[in-house]
Order: C-alpha cells, then structure tokens, then sequence
C-alpha cells in the first residue's frame, strides 16, 4: 500500500445510507455507469434496512430454498459481480469503492488489483483493535482445491453456497474465517470494488435458506460458522459503524496520500454510534 500513487487529489465518501437494498444496487450503478476518467475515486457506504439474499450474476434463483424464503420473507435481489449468495441486512456493513479508468489502484493483474483493498481493511481494523490478515493467492488456491477433490466436494460445494463460504485472495480472515469479503467488476469506464464487512455473522438464517434438504440445513448450521465470523464476536467492545467508516477513510488517506470529501446525497441516511 505504501507505493499507491496519487490519482487525484481528493476522493468523493456518500455518507452511510441504510436503505432497501435495490436502492443500494441503483445507486452504485448509477455511480458506475457515471464516472469519467481523472474524476475522484467514490466511496459509497451502506446498510440494507431489511434482510434480504443478494445473488451472484450467473447464480439462480432456484438454488435457494424457495419456501424457506416464503416463511421468511426475504426478497431476492441480484449483483452485476459473480460469486454465490450474500445475506444483507443489519449484519453487514457494505462499501462500493469506484475508481474511474486509468487510476493507478487499478492493474492488469486482476487478482492483485485486490491487494491494496484488502491490506487497507487489515490495517483498519487493527487500528480498531481487531487483528486479521489477508489470504494469499496460494492459500486461497488451495482452499478452492478441496472442491475439486472428490472426498471434499460435496461438502465444499454445499459451503460454497453462502459467499462468505469460500475464500478468494487477499479477502480478509481470523485464522480461516472471513471478516471482510471482496468481489469487483471491471468495464471500460473503470473499476468497482465491493466490501462486505461481517458485523455480525447470521449463518443459521442463511443455513435455512441455503439448504434443500434438512441434512443440507444442517450441515450448513454445523459448518458456516466455521467460515466466516462478525466483529461482535471478535471483541469485547466491537467497533461502531461510524467508526469503522471513519478509521477505513484515515487509512486510505494516509497511505494515497489523497484527501477524502464528503458528498451530499438524496438517499436516507443515518447516523451511528461509535
């Protein structure tokens, strides 16, 4: 991170918005599909306001379990990246980073363009008390091999249901359970990097919708919890939102050595505690 290069002078932070995650969709779309080359990275802050299932761009719906979405009702929404399904709502603190083309973050190598991101949230969150590190490329390699084994690959491939189940470089973990999940989309106008911060992990709720059969329900109860972990559980004290949000912007000035400017926007916002 210390060799990032200054882009522009200042980068643009939408306050936190909390509101239906659709909403959230269109507005980092929007942000996307608008960004001009040499304009200020965005930062695009939120929170769903309910629970919902957020599925991957090739991911079909008929992989969920459709009544347990009924007794639930969770509505099912759908991201331009790839990937498996992501639980929105109270529990995950969501960050869009846009970076428009020709900045320097963005890199040929598509795998290491994920590197500054997630060493950023390695620092944050140390700088907040809570010590984590990256997945190199390797490891996560050698994760994604037990799918391809065939005494592992029903197993994997049920865990592998719930993004926040499988590990890809440079995302953030304690031991081997994710904190901080990354994904991104590349076009030509530039690049979108997506966080999903796990403020509290609700595996059994996604066990429920993930799982076809009470023995997949099961074993998806038994084993996510082995995947990923929320900052509630890895403090006494977790961090609030408007912490982690603040303690992220530092980091990222200080080593882009960049300003970081608040916009206004129409979205509902709220604030929270430290």
């Amino acid at each position: 991170m210390n060799n990032a290069q200054t882009y522009a002078n200042e980068w643009c932070s939408y306050p936190l918005s909390i509101a239906d995650q659709q909403e959230h969709i269109q507005h980092y779309e929007r942000l996307f599909d608008e960004i001009q080359p040499g304009d200020p990275a965005l930062l695009y802050w939120s929170l769903a306001q309910r629970h919902g299932l957020v599925l991957g761009i090739s991911q079909k719906p008929e992989s969920l379990n459709q009544e347990a979405l009924r007794e639930r009702d969770l509505p099912v929404y759908r991201r331009r990246a790839g990937g498996t399904t992501v639980l929105v709502g109270p529990g995950l603190l969501c960050l869009d980073v846009i970076l428009p083309a020709g900045h320097p973050l963005i890199t040929t190598d598509i795998v290491e363009s994920y590197r500054w991101f997630g060493e950023a949230w390695v620092e944050t969150l140390r700088v907040l008390g809570i010590e984590t590190r990256t997945i190199s490329a390797e490891e996560a390699h050698s994760e994604r091999a037990r799918l391809k084994q065939a005494e592992t690959h029903a197993y994997e491939a049920l865990m592998n249901r719930s993004c926040y189940g499988t590990l890809s470089p440079y995302e953030v973990v304690v031991g081997k359970r994710k904190v901080v999940g990354l994904c991104m989309v590349r076009r030509r106008q530039g690049s979108l990097l997506q966080a999903g911060i796990v403020l509290d992990w609700e595996s059994d709720l996604l066990a429920h919708v993930l799982g076809q059969t009470a023995q997949e329900q099961e074993l998806l109860r038994s084993g996510l919890p082995e995947r990923a972990i929320g900052l509630n559980r890895l403090s006494a004290t977790p961090p609030g939102i408007n912490a982690i949000i603040h303690a992220f912007e530092e980091v990222v000035a200080m080593f882009t050595h960049v300003s970081i400017e608040r916009a206004t926007t129409t979205s509902e916002t709220m604030g929270q505690s430290n």
